[in-house]
């Protein structure tokens, strides 16, 4: 089960959750019990266009054969489980690629202990280095070419190239091995979670107020608490929450003034 809660007298999210179990033979009463949580972020109105990083390139026009797709807020979003539990199972490589003119995805989570891979797919030698540590990542990233490092403690980088402007993402590092990334419709999954007490949390990488040097990207001040209590050899945690729209303002999004 599920219950939404805000800090710092922050109105209560409001948050739904429905577990199924599909029990499949007995289970070693020795065993450990995981499953898989699925959920979806209710997120706030699109914003008419993305942040702006950088004046690199033209401004869009109006197109009169079709509408121009607005953006969504959920690849700014990740969503970490966090828990007093302790897992003894090594963190899985992350990859973190370079592709067109951008990062595969504006923000990632990356549990501590994970080696974080960047790989450049595009045809151009890019200089990446975190602002917060410029000796995490040196040297030029050649096409084909990868720069990695390890994920040794709790931080949040934003990796940018200083010849391309509009060249920014970021990598938040989270003592959880419970991570995941935000699609479109808000949707997200976890898989092998043991049973337990959860507490979810969401970060917003606000890439516009970033830009403008306003507030820097945090988590939100929304959590909420979630149980996985399997039955069975397999469960499925379903949780549903709604993330409050101020704290996702559309127009903090946009990259207006």
């Amino acid at each position: 089960m599920i219950a939404g809660s805000m800090r710092r007298g922050f109105p209560v999210g409001i948050v739904g959750v429905l577990a199924a179990f599909a029990a499949a033979g007995p289970v070693s009463p020795g065993a450990a019990r995981a499953g898989t949580v699925v959920g979806r972020l209710e997120l706030p109105p699109a914003p008419e266009r993305g942040p702006v990083i950088a004046r690199g390139f033209v401004d869009r026009v109006e197109n009169p054969l079709a509408d121009i797709k607005k953006p969504s807020l959920g690849p700014y979003l990740v969503v970490v489980l966090e828990s007093e539990q302790r897992s003894d199972t090594a963190p899985a490589q992350v990859n973190y690629d370079l592709v067109g003119e951008s990062f595969v995805r504006p923000v990632i989570a990356v549990p501590v202990g994970a080696e974080v891979v960047i790989k450049n797919q595009t045809k151009i030698a890019r200089t990446i280095a975190a602002a917060e540590d410029p000796k995490l990542i040196t040297g030029p990233l050649n096409p084909t070419g990868t720069k990695s490092f390890r994920a040794t403690q709790p931080a949040i980088y934003t990796l940018g190239d200083k010849d391309a402007p509009h060249l920014r993402g970021k990598i938040v590092v989270v003592a959880s091995t419970h991570v995941a990334s935000v699609d479109d419709a808000g949707r997200f999954e976890m898989t092998d979670v043991p049973d337990g007490s959860y507490k979810l949390r969401v970060f917003y990488y606000d890439a516009g107020a970033e830009a403008r040097g306003g507030k820097r990207s945090d988590w939100l001040a929304f959590t909420a608490d979630v149980t996985v209590a399997s039955r069975g050899r397999s469960n499925r945690t379903e949780v549903n929450a709604k993330l409050p729209a101020a704290e996702l303002s559309p127009r903090a999004a946009s990259g207006k003034q």
